[in-house]
């Protein structure tokens, strides 16, 4: 369960409290919905519920495969970097990463990282030593960490090989989002539902107390 979905749960638990309105019923039933979508619905004898169930499988189960290529994406570039461009270790950090996507090697030749260090410290210190060798020590990459593609065309392989790893866990980050307003709109349509069923009006109020305090509650209008 990502953790932004866990704290639209706990907001909703805690709003809850606050507005001493968890005894009631039909808010019962909205916050299994907002739990479970369609629980709320189903407890009401509403078969509006298996919508939202067969839609949170659904959304579940499409982030799981987007997530799943997006691991698999990422292997198959650190698996093709290891063979092309000379690693030492997969044991990379994304700063690493990126910068092989960026430089030929982290050496000191040609396109190296290393040189463009040097190059940089020159032209920001054009006569200052001192100021050359602080920022040259300071940006330095170890020998530990060590790349040297064979070709440009392997690096930009690379590239689009982690830009579409990338893309897949963007599509499960989006998928996420719609779930959170799955989990919504259902706590919303179990509150809907228990208005309707109990032929009475459930009106929702927020605002804040004399201590800036935000709260929530719910009053029957008859």
């Amino acid at each position: 369960m990502s953790t932004s979905f866990k704290t639209v749960i706990l907001i909703i638990l805690l709003l809850a409290v606050t507005s001493n309105v968890f005894a009631d019923s039909a808010f019962k039933n909205a916050l299994k919905s907002a739990i479970v979508p369609g629980w709320g619905e189903l407890s009401f004898g509403s078969k509006t519920g298996y919508i939202f169930l067969f839609t949170e499988a659904t959304l579940w189960s499409t982030r799981f495969y987007f997530v799943g290529e997006s691991d698999l994406k990422m292997k198959q570039a650190e698996q093709f970097a290891y063979n092309k461009a000379n690693l030492k270790s997969y044991e990379l950090n994304d700063s690493i990463r990126f910068l092989m996507e960026r430089y030929n090697s982290s050496g000191y030749g040609p396109g190296g990282y290393n040189e463009s260090v040097i190059v940089a410290a020159i032209e920001l210190f054009p006569f200052d030593p001192k100021s050359q060798t602080e920022y040259i020590n300071k940006n330095l990459l170890d020998e530990s960490i060590y790349w040297d593609w064979e070709t440009r065309e392997n690096r930009s392989q690379y590239r689009i090989m982690r830009k579409d790893s990338a893309h897949f866990d963007d599509y499960a980050k989006a998928v996420g989002g719609t779930i959170i307003v799955n989990h919504i709109i259902s706590f919303l349509n179990t509150l809907r539902t228990a208005n309707t069923r109990q032929n009475n009006s459930l009106s929702l109020y927020s605002g804040f107390t004399k201590e800036m305090t935000p709260f929530l509650g719910c009053v029957k209008l008859f």
